[in-house]
Order: structure tokens, then C-alpha cells, then sequence
């Protein structure tokens, strides 16, 4: 039995809390739970004030086999950051602009850019998979899709991890596997009409937008985005007219990602996603508690 949490963002504090609701006691091994291990659902960096502090506590379960991480888009990001490329090499794969700045500012400045500590982190980084399968679960971080899932799987070890020869072509928009990546990593993305654009959470202007899609359907660009409320305007109600690939499959799939806010729900009795924005002041972190069930229900959502 598992219980599955969202997106943590260096929120220590929240993770403990959540922790001693959950009833995961505190060892000289880091916490366990007698009857439970945590799965984390990736993207543990960047934004939160405790940084190192979250890393040591998540890789302590992990190592002690208290519990299970996958790799989210910041961690994959991070790993970008810091890879030189080949082709330039005073260049790195994850461009250091200022828009990526300012996403992975604070993990740097509390890591030390280019020290020790950075390093060490970004190498255990590689060593986190891109997704999990058990028995009767699945958990990624953004996207399950079984087609890219099957096309990834030349490009991945037996533990499903990035090969280390894999990981500039990872970054390379010229490769396939940068295509698998983004989806499973950050989901599937669709082009707003011309001249529609919104701003995300941090302020950029995107002209595309992470879709929905677990929906069984959807009516307009508002139905089907990912923009936040006040963004949503009279544009993105024209009609949409997009194929959707109804997943299907017995297995739940659990994932985060995607900022979501109020009451934690299930998208479908087979898709979880327990993201609610665990930065913000006001988010919430969540955890899923997967008791055996084939059918996810709301209310063993926790938070």
C-alpha cells in the first residue's frame, strides 16, 4: 500500500506536517510507516526556502526503502542546466536565460552553483526513473501515454532511468526523445489561436498551453487548458477540435504537475493527480492514499 504525494517544491515544512498526518514515524533511517511506503511524484526543487532539506529527507526514505521518488520536470531541468553541450561548449542543454533563471534561482543559490553539493545532488538526480509500474499502479510526474511510453523504453535502463548516454539527446529538439520527454515530463501542449496568448504563474507569455488531457472531451480552449482563472478570457472560447486518447487501461496512473487548487479530487476512477500547488501560501500538499483499490475514490485524498 502506497501513499502517493504531490509536487513539493522544497516545502519542508509541509512535507513533515504531512508526514505526521499520515502517520510516518521519525527513525535515526529518516521516517517510515509501518504499513505504507511514499511514493513521490517528482519535482521535490525549486521554489521552496528548504531546498536541501527536502532532498535529505525524500533520498533518506529512499534509500531505506521507506519509500520510492520519480524524476519531475525540475529535476530533469536541473540536469539540463548543468550539461554542457557538446556542439558549445561554453553552452549548456537547458538554456540559462532568464526565464530558467528565475524558475531555479533559489535551488542554485542554496546548493551553490557548480559546488560539490550541486553536483552530488544533480548525479542522484540522473538516477530517478521516469516512471513507475507496479503490480496494479502506475505513477509519473506529468503524462502517462502508452504509445510514448513504449517509444522511450530504447533510451531507458531496467529501472526505467534516463541512460547516461541518452541525456544530451534528452535535450536535443532535433531528437525524439525530447518529444517523449516534454510529454511524460510535462505534458501534452497544444498551440492557442492566433494572436491568443495568457500569462503563467510566473509572469511569461506563452502562446501554448498544457492541456487537460484526461478529459473524455472537450468544447472550448477554455475547457481544455491549463490557464489560470484570471487569464481566461473571451479568445479561448472558440471552439476546439482536438483528438483525445481515452485512457483505458485497468491500472490507476497517479501523477502531479499541474497546480491544481481547492478540493483535492480524482480527474476519473482511474486518474489521480495530486498537484495542488504546494508553493503557494495558500496550496495545499496532497497525498493520495492507495489502499489496494481499482477504483481511486476522493476520499482518501489527504492533505
Amino acid at each position: 500500500m502506497f501513499d502517493i504525494v504531490g509536487d513539493i517544491h522544497g516545502q519542508a515544512i509541509k512535507l513533515k506536517q504531512l508526514l505526521a498526518k499520515l502517520g510516518y514515524r521519525q527513525s535515526d533511517q529518516g521516517y517510515y510507516h509501518p504499513e505504507y511506503k511514499m511514493i513521490f511524484v517528482g519535482d521535490l526543487i525549486d521554489r521552496g526556502n528548504y531546498q536541501i532539506e527536502t532532498l535529505q529527507l525524500v533520498k533518506d526514505m529512499v534509500d531505506n526503502q521507506n519509500g520510492y521518488v520519480i524524476m519531475g520536470n525540475h529535476e530533469f531541468n536541473a540536469i539540463g542546466w548543468i550539461t554542457p553541450d557538446p556542439k558549445h561548449p561554453s553552452q549548456f542543454m537547458r538554456k540559462h536565460n532568464t526565464v530558467h533563471h528565475k524558475q531555479h534561482h533559489i535551488f542554485l543559490q542554496q546548493l551553490g552553483e557548480n559546488s560539490q553539493q550541486h553536483e552530488y545532488w544533480i548525479n542522484w538526480f540522473k538516477t530517478l526513473p521516469l516512471f513507475l509500474e507496479f503490480d496494479q499502479i502506475r505513477v509519473i510526474h506529468a503524462c502517462w501515454d502508452n504509445n510514448i511510453i513504449r517509444a522511450i523504453q530504447p533510451y531507458l535502463d531496467d529501472q526505467h532511468r534516463l541512460l547516461t548516454s541518452s541525456i544530451v539527446d534528452a535535450f536535443n529538439k532535433q531528437n525524439p526523445l525530447f518529444d517523449y520527454c516534454e510529454i511524460l515530463l510535462k505534458g501534452k501542449e497544444i498551440t492557442l489561436p492566433d494572436g491568443v496568448y495568457y500569462f503563467d504563474k510566473e509572469g511569461t507569455k506563452r502562446h501554448k498551453s498544457r492541456i487537460k488531457w484526461w478529459l473524455e472531451q472537450a468544447n472550448t480552449f477554455n475547457e481544455l487548458c491549463l490557464i489560470p482563472d484570471e487569464e481566461k478570457n473571451i479568445a479561448l472560447e472558440h471552439t476546439v477540435d482536438v483528438k483525445f486518447d481515452e485512457y483505458t487501461d485497468s491500472k490507476p496512473v497517479f501523477f502531479g504537475h499541474y497546480w491544481l487548487t481547492g478540493q483535492p479530487a480524482i480527474q476519473t476512477s482511474k486518474l489521480a493527480c495530486v498537484d495542488y500547488s504546494a508553493a503557494l501560501p495558500q496550496g495545499k500538499l496532497v497525498a493520495y492514499r492507495w489502499q489496494g483499490e481499482s477504483l481511486l475514490t476522493n476520499a482518501h485524498f489527504i492533505f
